[in-house]
């Protein structure tokens, strides 16, 4: 593949599937939300959409950057951490199971530490460019934490 394509490639995956996943398992999603009780400081529900466009872009660049480099594990591992991500989405939304997001906030969370940790090493700017998504991974596992306790009962 030509370098060109295959930057692109790598930069737009993550929000194409992102968004694929997303529209599979969160149909019900604004109602629910709705209806949930929220932690303090959650956000309205029209901010994510837009956030994790752009968290989704900016993964992807990291990660483009990191495969020019040729570092075929680092790639891995943020594939890895990708479907783990992607699962968060089915389980809270479509199967309602809040608890198992809440683990899988904790797995996307420790991979996320492992990919920027690896993406650091390999290039200091893509390293850079993830911590935007470190710090809403963190802010997510909070709401993940907080949305499983309060509804808890339900």
């Amino acid at each position: 593949m030509k370098p060109i394509i295959q930057f692109i490639f790598h930069l737009v995956t993550p929000l194409i599937l992102g968004k694929a996943i997303g529209k599979l398992s969160t149909r019900s999603a604004p109602g629910q939300y709705r209806k949930l009780k929220q932690p303090p400081f959650a956000p309205p529900r029209k901010i994510f959409a837009p956030m994790w466009t752009f968290l989704y872009l900016t993964m992807g660049l990291a990660h483009a950057r990191v495969n020019r480099k040729g570092d075929r594990g680092a790639s891995r591992l943020f594939n890895v951490h990708l479907m783990i991500n992607y699962t968060w989405s089915f389980l809270f939304f479509r199967l309602r199971k809040r608890q198992l997001a809440l683990v899988n906030s904790i797995m996307i969370w420790v991979t996320m530490y492992a990919v920027l940790v690896k993406f650091f090493k390999v290039s200091r700017l893509a390293g850079i460019i993830l911590l935007p998504y470190t710090l809403w991974t963190t802010y997510a596992a909070y709401l993940t934490l907080g949305s499983w306790y309060l509804n808890r009962a339900k």
